[in-house]
C-alpha cells in the first residue's frame, strides 16, 4: 500500500512530499437550503438519501463530538417513539500538532485526485457516503448520512431543532 501510494505521488510533477498541497477548490454545490414548509415534518434531502419525520414523534435531537482513533466525529441524532435512529454525522481526520502530517498530506492529495477523477468521469463519490462494515457493526435501526463540511451538519441540527422546538414544518436540502 505504501509503495503504491509513493508510486502514485512520485508520478506527479507538480507535487513532492516537501511540500504542502493548496487547498483545491470545492466543485460549486448548490448551497443548503432549509424552509419552512406548512405539514408537521422536518424533511430532510441529501445525496446519500431522504430522512422525514413527524414533529410530534420526535423525542430528542442531539449534536455532540468526539474523537477516534485517528480523528473526530461531529454527530446530530434524532431520536423519535419508534424503534429508528437517524444519525447524520461529519468525519475529520485527527491533525496531529495542529498540523499536517505527512501522512495526511499524502491522503488530502489522493483525496483531491480522486473527487477530481470523480467529477470530471460524473462517477458518484462512494468514499463519501457512509461505510459499515456487516455483519461485524451493524447498526440495526439506524439511519445514517454522512455530510461533507462540519457547517452543513450544523444547519441540519439548527433546522431540526428549530422545527421540533417551534412546531412548524421544514424542508431541507442539500446538494452532492
Amino acid at each position: 500500500m505504501k509503495i503504491a501510494l509513493l508510486l502514485l505521488l512520485a508520478a506527479l510533477p507538480s507535487w513532492s512530499p516537501a511540500q504542502s498541497p493548496a487547498p483545491a477548490a470545492p466543485a460549486a454545490a448548490p448551497a443548503m437550503t432549509d424552509q419552512e414548509n406548512q405539514n408537521n415534518f422536518w424533511d430532510c434531502t441529501l445525496p446519500g438519501g431522504s430522512y422525514t419525520v413527524a414533529l410530534s414523534k420526535i423525542s430528542v435531537v442531539s449534536l455532540h463530538e468526539f474523537n477516534l482513533p485517528g480523528g473526530r466525529v461531529t454527530e446530530m441524532n434524532i431520536v423519535t417513539e419508534g424503534d429508528a435512529l437517524a444519525r447524520f454525522y461529519f468525519m475529520e481526520a485527527a491533525t496531529p500538532g495542529g498540523g499536517l502530517a505527512a501522512g495526511e498530506v499524502a491522503k488530502a492529495r489522493v483525496t483531491e485526485l480522486a473527487n477530481l477523477a470523480a467529477d470530471r468521469t460524473g462517477t458518484e463519490k462512494v468514499w463519501q457516503k457512509v461505510l459499515k462494515d456487516y455483519p461485524l457493526a451493524t447498526h440495526a435501526h439506524t439511519i445514517e448520512f454522512r455530510l461533507q463540511s462540519k457547517a452543513d451538519l450544523q444547519a441540519l441540527h439548527g433546522s431540526a431543532k428549530r422545527a421540533w422546538m417551534t412546531g412548524r414544518g421544514r424542508t431541507v436540502s442539500a446538494g452532492s
